[in-house]
């Protein structure tokens, strides 16, 4: 037993998922169900008819951690123990006439609102549906009928629009504006990111017109427009022609002749060999993994209360207008969720799957499904350990396996894949896979992208840009209070020859802990191999006397390009930073802020931190940013191959040993055809049938 960790921790209450005269009461955790939705809409609407109302957000309300550490039986600081939490709806209202922001909280248990304000000068997040209603205004304005017949569309079924947010808004303050870019396609299935067109009209979606259009004007060169390259980059196999393609694959089968390892609980509560955690989708983050724990033992260790990514910001680099604009906030502006695929229509996971849906509300309030919007599956990692004895003549190994939870969002033109890695050893992962298209835009027949692009192809830009994802991690690492510690490797300050130094070999390992929020704004340092733990110094390492605690690292750090002062720099000043540590507040889960569309940057986690505040045995929040600076390459088109970034977090000086030598060696297994999991038992065992 770790020292101090038995204190910390109290037995889940028996009641924790409660019952209503039999049924199944949902998880406070869980998202919001259909009927919850429809429900909570509807109070509004009978309590505000003398509005029209466009349900922008409909949501769950976070539950407070306070309540939800004494309900999931982490805290006994709450007398009696809490065995219900209030069900909330957060709703999110534009009026329709003004455009104006509301903010509603509806109580589910009570059938009633409980909190309605008017939140003025915010926009909030763009959905599906005005996706949509900005290319039909596009579409349908004649000016804009007029550019696509001079660009050489006729048939307006031939051009497409990109959904982009207007970044801060200059064209009219306190409106709700968006831009779109268009691309034209002389087929259906024709790429239309190689006919990027060369205008971009902006729209005041309340007044539901093309208010502007911009003009792409070539650099260095003679001519005043551009006109469109008309030669097709085409990747779907219907157009690239299936006798292209290659014709030495052969297929690879992943079966699980005994089913999979994990069980899904109540739909969200998913147990992996000692792992145990709750899964849900928001319209925001996308996936959403609370209450990580791990069995250790006889004793069920807290890790994680709430992890996700919370924000991921996208600068292009062309100081031209209108690509200056382009800074898009992926999360805060259209929302991973949202913006979810139905892997129905296609997953990249193999084997035994077993697949969760995700529930969301339109803009009208009515609540739809996204099915199988989250894969569970299990994943062969190769070697986990492995040594050979020369002396015995016997070699010992074990295979890896990592049970991994993922979903897709397709943002306009990029594709991103959130993967979530638990592996035997007690490591966490997460891994983002950014594929798609990238963003492209018209040059001139004599016109270069100059050094912030790249031709991919005769007159096609692909644009320099940087993609930076700050994953939002809240730890309860054997408990609440959790500090977090600076890891740096020196040399040792000793010349070689020195007595204490003779041989000249010799460097040590530094760790400071880090006190204040000031203090919690940190860079890497390549030079010293620097890395972050953290840690409870309440519990410590029966060998190691030293506190437990979890490392996180990661190759995917990078700097932001963009000026402080730019306007990107003034509505994402915390992405300077890779690390911000800050004290819990249930109201700070977004870096960039709860608003962000057309936001200027008054409410960021740079602002949170600037106030001192102690984050030394605290309620604490790490913010995490990494990412991608993609330098575009020919290679990157017509399909761009995925770019990988992410981070881990290992145990480190957690476990007494290796918690992962009680994995039993791997036993060959017949092949047989893949399976997909259609559901399962109490017990965990799934049934098959063949995809």
């Amino acid at each position: 037993m770790i020292q101090g960790l038995k204190k910390s921790l109290a037995k889940p209450p028996a009641s924790t998922n409660g019952s209503d005269i039999g049924r199944q009461l949902p998880h406070p955790f869980d998202q919001l169900s259909a009927d919850e939705i429809n429900q909570a809409c509807q109070i509004v609407r009978d309590e505000k008819k003398d509005k029209h109302f466009i349900f922008k957000i409909v949501t769950i309300r976070e539950p407070n951690k306070k309540l939800m550490m004494s309900y999931l039986g982490w805290s006994t600081t709450c007398e009696p123990i809490t065995t219900h939490i209030e069900r909330e709806a957060l709703i999110v209202l534009l009026e329709r006439k003004s455009m104006e922001c509301f903010e509603c909280i509806v109580s589910l248990d009570r059938r009633a609102i409980t909190k309605f304000e008017h939140v003025p000068h915010m926009q909030p997040t763009i959905t599906p549906d005005e996706q949509i209603l900005l290319e039909k205004i596009i579409l349908e304005d004649e000016k804009v009928i007029r550019e696509c017949l001079k660009a050489g569309f006729k048939d307006m079924s031939h051009v497409v629009v990109d959904t982009w947010s207007i970044g801060k808004n200059t064209k009219r303050p306190g409106k709700r504006v968006l831009q779109g870019i268009l691309y034209g396609k002389t087929s259906m299935l024709d790429n239309p990111y190689a006919h990027p067109l060369n205008f971009t009209p902006v729209v005041d979606l309340g007044e539901r017109k093309v208010i502007d259009i911009d003009y792409i004007k070539p650099k260095s060169s003679k001519y005043e427009r551009a006109t469109i390259p008309f030669e097709s980059r085409n990747f779907v196999p219907e157009v690239f022609g299936q006798t292209n393609l290659r014709k030495d694959v052969k297929p690879i089968i992943i079966q699980q002749p005994h089913g999979v390892s994990f069980t899904v609980k109540n739909g969200s509560q998913i147990d992996w060999q000692k792992w145990s955690m709750h899964v849900s989708m928001t319209y925001r983050e996308g996936l959403v993994i609370r209450n990580v724990s791990y069995q250790d033992g006889k004793e069920k260790r807290p890790l994680f209360y709430r992890l996700g990514i919370s924000e991921m910001v996208v600068p292009y680099a062309d100081p031209e207008s209108p690509f200056n604009r382009k800074q898009a906030f992926d999360v805060g502006e259209y929302g991973l969720g949202y913006s979810t695929n139905s892997l129905n229509l296609g997953c990249d996971c193999l084997g035994s799957i077993f697949y969760l849906d995700a529930v969301f509300s339109d803009d009208n309030g009515k609540a739809y499904t996204v099915s199988n919007a989250i894969c569970i599956h299990e994943e062969d990692y190769g070697l986990l350990w492995k040594h050979s004895d020369r002396r015995t003549s016997r070699s010992d190994s074990v295979r890896s396996r990592r049970l991994v939870i993922s979903h897709i969002a397709t943002v306009a033109n990029y594709d991103y894949g959130v993967y979530y890695y638990f592996y035997q050893d007690g490591t966490f992962e997460c891994e983002v896979k950014a594929t798609g298209i990238i963003n492209t835009s018209v040059l001139a027949i004599d016109e270069t992208p100059e050094k912030f692009g790249e031709t991919v192809a005769p007159q096609v830009n692909g644009q320099h840009h940087q993609h930076f994802f700050t994953a939002r991690i809240d730890p309860m690492i054997d408990g609440l209070l959790n500090s977090v510690s600076k890891v740096e490797v020196k040399p040792y300050p000793y010349p070689t020859g020195h007595p204490k130094n003779p041989w000249g070999n010799a460097f040590t390992v530094d760790e400071i802990i880090l006190k204040t929020t000031h203090e919690g704004q940190e860079n890497p340092d390549y030079n010293t191999g620097k890395f972050w733990k953290i840690i409870n110094q309440d519990c410590l390492h029966p060998s190691t006397k030293r506190p437990v605690g979890w490392k996180i690292t990661n190759k995917s750090l990078l700097p932001m390009f963009a000026q402080p002062d730019s306007i990107v720099g003034q509505r994402a000043p915390y992405a300077y930073k890779s690390l911000w540590v800050t004290p819990f507040r249930e109201d700070q889960l977004y870096p960039a802020g709860f608003y962000v569309n057309q936001s200027s940057g008054e409410d960021t986690l740079y602002k949170w931190a600037q106030e001192e505040k102690n984050i030394e045995q605290e309620d604490i929040v790490l913010w995490y940013n990494f990412g991608l600076t993609h330098v575009v390459r020919a290679e990157d088109f017509p399909i761009m191959p995925v770019e990988y970034c992410g981070f881990t977090m290992k145990p480190c000086n957690f476990f007494v040993e290796n918690p992962a030598v009680d994995v039993p060696p791997s036993s060959k297994l017949m092949l047989e055809e893949s399976t997909q999991v259609e559901g399962g038992s109490e017990a965990g065992y799934f049934s098959r049938s063949k995809l």
